[in-house]
């Protein structure tokens, strides 16, 4: 909890218990003292819907200091409610805190712009509009020189609570994210120490680029430049020149009409348990072409190529923010779940990019007709893979043809590897693991850090060394040193 309700809620469970004694002066020093520390915090953190009991629990107080002559079972009665409300806002405010995420080591400050792109050569089969062609929303997030004076909100203007009503959760536990401070500036200079390695990011299935944000600030500011793509109709929600536009609930729901969910289960179970090999192998590989996902995965695929254009493009225009601050030999992808798994796919048949990374994404899709031959870091969260079937293992040991690095991040879920960690320490509702937040971005970005350093930059890294168990103990990373076949 913040400092300041955090001292209000004590505060005003002091006067409750101070109420029921016969000592004036002290009634008199707690009653002030909460009224100050409540003034305090309203004006300087702001008030949240998990403190309203203990707003209401104030008026109780008040009345209780002001009415001395109330009866003693009711001054009783009045004084344990008002204590009841006070611990159940504490409970509620730590087990849904005020986001802080961690502020970033490296010495760039972050500024960001948005950009609305149209790519003409392709239809929008996602909407039933005539002549619709294929829209993407950028978020362009940069290093910079000048100090942020004027920081970003966190998931503002509704976005949060479109996230939760999205995966059938009340809406009501992100009301409060407006008062959430990033370390993001909107429109900040760019800076002009040099030209920019270039990460491409892509969300997973339903989220959207900023919810990434703990990933993204780290990152750029130890001088990449990362652009987000909302790939719009498949993230919850995409503002593209000041429209709104939710995702196509019909696209969702018809990915997995008409599957025979008896024969994926068995070609799962034989995947993972059958004696010989090669009845694993061609298990999943009959698996991964059965399941309908190719059309998204291509989209959203092309979507990273057509970006990339747009930048490259941009690089070499005089009036963009962005001419000649890009480095254009270097560009890597990071992506999560369906991101993390379109990323690799586009990696496999662009050769722009030039290493890549998958947080936690099944390879589904078309990848296992191609060759990667790009250094790959896949992090998978912790599971019991004896028992959990992923295409990965099988898909990355016949494709890689490079550096291939797997790390398994111990006591972690699948949207560990985005902020849902810091929004609630419910896990349950935000399918992560029980790992600390910080902890987990610190892990996280080194190793996305460490890799782009290696492979991007040039740099010597030795990646078994640094997240070695003595530096890293939540770490479990396998490494598959491969020569580029011709």
């Amino acid at each position: 909890m913040r400092i300041f309700e955090f001292i209000f809620l004590i505060s005003l469970t002091t006067l409750f218990i101070s109420l029921c004694t016969k000592y004036s002066l002290i009634k008199k020093w707690t009653f002030y003292g909460c009224v100050v520390f409540l003034i305090l915090h309203l004006l300087i953190e702001q008030g949240r819907w998990q403190l309203h009991l203990g707003y209401v629990a104030v008026l109780a107080g008040m009345l209780l200091y002001y009415k001395s002559a109330i009866k003693k079972w009711a001054k009783i009665t009045l004084s344990v409610i008002g204590i009841l409300f006070c611990a159940i806002s504490v409970a509620l405010g730590s087990i849904m805190p005020v986001i802080e995420f961690p502020e970033p080591s490296g010495p760039y400050s972050v500024g960001s712009q948005p950009l609305y792109l149209e790519d003409t050569s392709r239809p929008e089969i996602l909407t039933k509009e005539e002549g619709d062609k294929r829209k993407l929303t950028i978020h362009i997030w940069y290093p910079s020189d000048q100090k942020i004076t004027n920081p970003e909100r966190y998931m503002d203007d509704g976005y949060a609570e479109a996230f939760l009503e999205s995966k059938s959760i009340p809406s009501l536990i992100a009301s409060h994210f407006d008062i959430t401070k990033t370390h993001t500036q909107k429109l900040l200079p760019i800076t002009k120490d040099q030209l920019l390695p270039v990460i491409i990011l892509s969300h997973g299935l339903l989220w959207n680029s900023k919810m990434y944000t703990a990933i993204v600030e780290e990152i750029v500011s130890n001088g990449y430049l990362v652009v987000g793509i909302d790939h719009i109709y498949e993230s919850f929600l995409t503002e593209y020149n000041g429209e709104k536009i939710h995702w196509n609930r019909e696209n969702i729901n018809s990915m997995n009409n008409g599957l025979d969910f008896g024969l994926v289960n068995k070609k799962m179970d034989t995947a993972l348990h059958a004696k010989d090999s090669e009845d694993r192998n061609k298990a999943a590989k009959e698996l991964i072409k059965y399941l309908p996902y190719f059309e998204s995965f291509d989209r959203w695929s092309d979507d990273i190529s057509f970006i990339i254009d747009q930048l490259i493009l941009l690089n070499n225009q005089p009036k963009s923010f962005l001419y000649q601050k890009l480095n254009v030999n270097q560009i890597g992808s990071l992506g999560h779940s369906w991101g993390g798994a379109a990323v690799v796919q586009n990696t496999s048949v662009d050769d722009r990019v030039k290493a890549v990374i998958n947080m936690d994404g099944a390879q589904w899709g078309r990848v296992i007709d191609t060759t990667l031959q790009k250094p790959l870091m896949v992090m998978h969260a912790d599971r019991n893979y004896n028992e959990f079937f992923t295409p990965n293992f099988y898909v990355y040991d016949q494709i890689a043809q490079n550096d291939y690095y797997l790390a398994t991040i111990h006591s972690t879920g699948h949207a560990n590897f985005g902020d849902l960690s810091y929004w609630t320490k419910i896990h349950s509702l935000t399918e992560t693991g029980s790992i600390d937040p910080e902890r987990m971005s610190t892990i996280t970005n080194d190793l996305i850090l460490k890799f782009f350093k290696k492979y991007l930059k040039g740099q010597k890294v030795d990646m078994e060394a640094v997240f070695s168990n003595e530096n890293y103990p939540e770490v479990s990373i396998q490494f598959k040193k491969k020569s580029i076949k011709k």
